[in-house]
């Protein structure tokens, strides 16, 4: 899986609530911009460009919604548990236990990636489309700098401890997971 489809997953439980705000800055804004300083057109400009950025997130909101329906029970458990962890939800999947071993967990985990990865791209939300969307939205870029630095950590234990790792290309580490 990807860096920024990580990110996409890590900030799916936030997305409705960062919609919310941002309409809220709008509303604000345009109360507050009779006493403003800036320039009418100015101030339109910023209230047009945070309308899109939640047309945005809305947008993300509602694919990842729908492809999240496509995916099993347990799926969507795997998911909860390793991306999202609220904990609400995850009480509502209570009669799944991780009964398996570690490396079937890490295998399902694999074969998840595989399939949020195809679905995401099948719905348009390419690495393209990511930072097209999100390059000037600091949550967004933050938060793929902590994947990646995450991802590095990883595999400089594994280069410590004498393990073989594949090198990174484009936020992938093949032989790594």
């Amino acid at each position: 899986m990807k860096d920024y489809q990580k990110v996409l997953l890590y900030a799916y439980p936030k997305l409705e609530r960062m919609a919310e705000d941002i309409g809220q800055i709008v509303l604000a804004k345009a109360r507050a911009s009779v006493m403003g300083r800036e320039t009418a057109l100015a101030c339109a400009e910023k209230l047009i460009r945070y309308n899109f950025l939640r047309g945005q997130i809305l947008f993300l909101k509602d694919e990842l919604d729908g492809m999240l329906s496509c995916f099993s029970r347990e799926e969507r458990f795997l998911l909860e548990y390793k991306y999202f962890r609220r904990k609400r939800e995850l009480i509502a999947y209570a009669d799944l236990r991780l009964s398996c071993s570690e490396r079937t967990y890490f295998r399902r985990q694999q074969r998840l990636a595989r399939a949020v990865n195809a679905e995401l791209v099948r719905r348009g939300l390419t690495e393209e489309w990511f930072f097209e969307a999100f390059s000037g939205v600091s949550f967004f870029m933050s938060a793929l700098e902590s994947v990646r630095r995450a991802e590095g950590r990883m595999v400089d234990k594994r280069i410590r401890a004498g393990i073989p790792c594949a090198g990174r290309s484009g936020g992938d580490q093949s032989g790594c997971s």
